[in-house]
């Protein structure tokens, strides 16, 4: 990923995800927010149109009750499933996906979104986003977030 695209794609997903869930970020180094062993949740979606590709977040589970409690204006200790925590995780990553691509394509962009998908990081999954340059490096409240945007050409 080109450094402009990913510093508009980091500037982007800081400014909404700031709104939404109240919560900080700001850019890191791959090395600064390495975490084996940490156990992720993967949000990821397609998108096709005037531009394509694929969006994805990656965050520590142990934070998606707080990422929810706050986008739905609840306690995290109120979230009562797991679902619930994966489910406002895709939401997020919906809402950054939308203006990621009227951000880098204009307002009257067109595009259309598939549904978002969520799942665990594995090992390998984690070596991939760590190795690749698709993917940039976040703190969000002092957690480690992978944020990966794959370009179609």
């Amino acid at each position: 990923m080109q450094t402009s695209v990913q510093d508009q794609l980091c500037r982007t997903f800081n400014g909404i995800v700031e709104k939404l869930t109240f919560m900080f970020g700001e850019v890191a180094t791959k090395e600064e927010i390495d975490s084996p062993g940490t156990l992720f949740t993967l949000a990821s979606m397609k998108f096709a149109g005037d531009m394509a590709g694929e969006l994805s977040v990656a965050v520590p589970s142990e934070i998606t009750a707080e990422i929810a409690a706050n986008i739905l204006g609840l306690e995290p200790e109120d979230i009562e499933s797991e679902t619930m925590m994966n489910d406002a995780l895709a939401e997020m990553l919906n809402v950054v996906c939308g203006h990621v691509i009227m951000d880098m394509k204009g307002t009257d962009a067109n595009f259309k979104l598939a549904s978002p998908e969520t799942t665990y990081v594995d090992d390998e999954k984690y070596r991939e986003m760590m190795a690749s340059d698709d993917y940039a490096g976040l703190m969000l409240d002092d957690n480690p977030v992978f944020l990966g945007l794959k370009l179609e050409s």
